[in-house]
């Protein structure tokens, strides 16, 4: 599925405005949504208002640092510093960038009064607290900001925005929605019966049942962006085989569905993908398989339905905000069956 990322850019204006030129030509070319002040529409409310509106809408957010502290609200405090804090306070992927040689900025690019120095020095320290990347000039920034975005957005993907006719089908909707309708339904049964052994879960698919799984192969190469659409034939059993060993010790949704991605790029059905899609696949670079939202949803319900695995249950640090999924019982006796190797052989002595 296809997605693009809203990046804030964060920056003082009138010094750095060649700067941010660079940055949001990087940030089209990586084809993600630029937001920052000079994109912002003329509003009827205050302006603090609609910046944490954007930052909230927003998936990463990006600080440039020249050698001007900018203009200030009514607390004292630079609009900049104050976009940076509440980036920090939402917890957001923060990339920032700063001048490799402070001493090269041209003296109407400085901050003269020595107040308002030590408040931008301050905020720089803040800033550099954290993992930063330095650049030379304006023609520099583009790239360096181009490079740190591609690595955060392998290493931390965010949740984007995707084209509507990408969203999840009204079919897949209706089945999910009656998947999770039919095991409320079993839970609350299960309750109330007092039963601790497995339910009955014969009505929904599951062991050597066929299903269909759809994925595509992505790629974003320094702009040279490549989608490739896929399917794979595969059973119910086989999905466990595959993510099963990790929910063991319970693993994060993303771990499940980077392994089941890469099972269905192994599996996928080339009768119906075109050769030149196939000898695409093996030079992309830099390219990963994604399972489709929906169809990773469908896996999630009917793995839960059928009783082989459920939300995870260890406590975690308040700042973990993924979700993690283990084997039930009945699923790690199951995968145990499905994995265990057998002694198919009879004994050379018996007793």
């Amino acid at each position: 599925m296809e997605r693009r990322y809203q990046v804030f850019l964060s920056s003082t204006y009138r010094d750095l405005e060649k700067e941010r030129q660079e940055v949001i030509q990087a940030l089209l070319e990586l084809d993600c949504i630029p937001a920052g002040m000079e994109l912002f529409p003329a509003v009827s409310y205050d302006q603090w208002t609609l910046i944490k509106e954007v930052i909230d809408l927003s998936d990463y957010y990006v600080v440039v640092l020249g050698g001007k502290y900018g203009s200030v609200t009514e607390e004292g405090i630079s609009y900049t510093e104050k976009e940076f804090d509440y980036a920090v306070a939402r917890d957001m992927q923060i990339l920032g960038f700063v001048p490799d040689d402070p001493n090269k900025l041209t003296k109407d690019k400085i901050e003269l009064d020595p107040a308002v120095r030590k408040k931008l020095d301050a905020f720089q320290q803040k800033v550099m607290a954290r993992p930063i990347k330095k650049y030379r000039g304006p023609d520099d920034l583009g790239a360096v900001v181009s490079r740190a975005l591609n690595t955060a957005i392998r290493k931390h993907p965010q949740e984007g925005w995707v084209r509507a006719r990408f969203a999840m089908t009204s079919d897949v909707e209706k089945e999910i929605a009656e998947l999770r309708e039919q095991l409320a339904e079993a839970e609350v049964a299960r309750l109330k019966s007092g039963k601790t052994t497995d339910e009955d879960t014969s009505v929904f698919k599951q062991g050597e049942s066929p299903l269909k799984l759809g994925f595509h192969v992505v790629s974003n190469n320094y702009g040279n962006k490549t989608d490739i659409k896929l399917e794979s034939l595969l059973t119910w059993d086989e999905v466990l085989r595959e993510i099963g060993p990790k929910m063991i010790d319970e693993a994060t949704e993303q771990e499940l569905q980077e392994r089941l991605a890469l099972h269905l790029l192994f599996r996928a059905d080339w009768d119906e993908a075109s050769e030149q899609h196939r000898d695409e696949v093996k030079v992309i670079p830099n390219s990963k398989p994604l399972i489709f939202i929906d169809e990773w949803e469908r896996v999630i319900v009917q793995l839960r339905a059928i009783g082989l695995i459920d939300k995870g249950q260890k406590r975690r640090q308040v700042r973990d905000s993924n979700t993690y999924f283990r084997l039930t019982d009945k699923g790690d006796r199951h995968l145990v069956r499905l994995l265990a190797e057998r002694n198919d052989q009879e004994t050379l002595f018996s007793t």
